[in-house]
């Protein structure tokens, strides 16, 4: 992960929109996703997943209502090998932080994760500085 990423949950944190234990997790989550798919998150491709998950991880760890995604959008990720990947991230993420992420709050993860994949493929493979 760049340092233009972690800035952005350094900032997060110390506006109190996420909590330390949050912080924590989502940067496990990205070095585990870099260490899966052998690329580097920046501010460039990983900004959206990296945000939208530590804003999320928050609103469930709150009790908050995480709104369905589009059932199309849903299902076109869906084809993708990475969306059947992704339980084992969901997992860890559970655990670590005691909650239970909704379905369609899997659906937005898997939404940006598969973005970023895409682009990378769609950039010749290159895998961020």
């Amino acid at each position: 992960m760049d340092d233009l990423l972690k800035q952005r949950l350094d900032i997060l944190e110390e506006s109190d929109q996420i909590s330390p234990e949050i912080k924590i997790a989502v940067i496990d989550f990205a070095q585990e996703f870099e260490k899966k798919y052998a690329l580097i998150l920046t501010e460039e491709n990983g900004s959206m997943l990296i945000t939208h998950l530590a804003i999320a991880l928050t609103r469930i760890k709150n009790g908050e209502e995480i709104n369905a995604i589009d059932e199309l959008v849903l299902d076109e990720v869906k084809q993708s090998k990475l969306y059947d990947e992704l339980p084992k991230f969901y997992k860890r993420l559970e655990e670590q932080l005691s909650i239970k992420i909704p379905d369609s709050e899997k659906g937005f993860i898997a939404a940006h994760a598969c973005t970023i994949l895409s682009k990378l493929q769609n950039e010749g493979g290159e895998k961020g500085d």
